[in-house]
């Protein structure tokens, strides 16, 4: 009885076995599951310039300023001009009362005119007693000392005419320089500034009457540092950003001489087109403060950063993988950056981001359009059935 049941209970579990042995077998195999390896894509260095640029504060200046003041003192009779009024040269300003002045000028020129006239009348009684005694000497009638006398006497009478008709002049030149200073005129084309004048006030030689900014071109006037100085040219453009607008413009001006507190240089810049620019305003002004012409550029996407260096991943299209390149750089715009060490022209650089990528990463390629270029390479493809054969063991 005991028997029979063990037997029974081993034909049991060998059935169960066999049943257990057979599902494994005609079991479906299980689809392999892989992983895609990263997608990036590729780019190549370039040869080309790049600019870096400084942004400073700096002011805007009429291109020529005149200081008008009046030659003469006196009452203002007449004022022709306000604040903002464009003039041509020689357009009247203002007029001043010069009656007394000119009055007494014109006094002087009488009184020099009778010493003149004067002087004048003595010449010419010198001049005939010299014309008579000069035969008479010829002759032997009179003395060499008697001759030479009236003769010295002529020539001094001469001298006082012409001492005489020099003040005749001077006071000639006053009464004329009376007349034209009364009216004070423009000194250049421009647009009037900084005017405070008024009817019956008094001026004076050192009184201004206005200001008068010139017609042409604005400048901008900024300072930089010595080591932007030392890379700036005449000519280098400036770019001023004023009030949403932007003004172009070339260096004109570089001053040599550091300014004692600041210890920064001068810079001047004429601007085209500028004309709506308020004068005496500050503004942004953008030089271009270095540039260097046939390097190596990338894009500037395509450089990481970490602990202080700068690299970037190339692509070994061999190994299917990419690889950490640490680089030197150096100027940099807000599209590329320049690199001076730690790559070739040749090399294939990754110029997307993905958090999968190490130095060594397996990836995949994709074109400007997003699709895998010519499918996974063999070592792609190698990468992805190792993966799936270590899934399946691990099973």
């Amino acid at each position: 009885m005991k028997k029979g049941f063990k037997i029974a209970a081993a034909v049991v579990v060998i059935a169960a076995a066999a049943g257990l042995i057979f599902t494994r077998i005609n079991k479906p195999k299980e689809e392999l599951q892989t992983k895609e390896l990263p997608a990036v894509t590729l780019t190549q260095p370039s040869s080309g310039s790049i600019a870096s640029e400084e942004s400073l504060i700096g002011s805007i200046q009429p291109s020529d300023t005149y200081y008008v003041m009046p030659k003469v003192a006196g009452e203002l009779l007449e004022v022709y001009v306000s604040n903002g009024d464009t003039v041509n040269a020689g357009d009247p300003i203002a007029r001043i009362d010069v009656k007394d002045q000119l009055d007494a000028a014109e006094i002087q020129l009488s009184a020099a005119t009778s010493q003149r006239d004067s002087a004048q009348v003595q010449a010419n009684t010198a001049t005939d007693a010299l014309n008579r005694m000069t035969p008479l000497y010829q002759a032997g009638d009179i003395s060499a000392q008697e001759y030479e006398s009236t003769q010295a006497q002529a020539t001094a009478a001469q001298n006082a005419v012409k001492a005489a008709q020099s003040s005749v002049d001077a006071a000639q030149l006053q009464v004329n320089n009376l007349k034209d200073y009364a009216t004070v005129t423009a000194p250049a084309a421009g647009t009037v500034q900084n005017t405070a004048m008024t009817v019956n006030a008094t001026v004076s030689q050192s009184s201004q009457l206005c200001m008068i900014t010139g017609a042409g071109a604005k400048t901008v006037d900024f300072n930089v540092t010595e080591e932007m100085l030392n890379n700036l040219e005449m000519g280098r453009e400036v770019v001023v950003e004023k009030q949403g607008s932007e003004y172009h413009g070339a260096v004109s001006d570089i001053g040599s001489v550091a300014n004692a507190q600041t210890g920064l240089f001068p810079i001047e810049a004429t601007l085209t087109d500028a004309q709506a620019l308020p004068d005496g305003t500050s503004c942004k002004v953008r030089v271009m403060a270095e540039q260097h012409d046939h390097t190596m550029l990338i894009p500037l996407d395509c450089v990481f950063y970490a602990a202080g260096e700068s690299y970037v991943y190339t692509y070994d299209e061999a190994a299917g993988e990419v690889h950490k390149a640490v680089i030197t750089t150096d100027l940099s715009d807000d599209k590329n950056i320049e690199v001076v060490d730690g790559l070739n022209g040749s090399d294939k650089i990754v110029s997307s981001w993905t958090d999968e990528l190490y130095d060594g990463a397996k990836v995949r390629i994709l074109d400007e359009n997003g699709n895998v270029i010519g499918g996974e390479t063999d070592a792609a493809r190698e990468a992805a059935e190792t993966t799936a054969a270590q899934t399946t063991e691990a099973q």
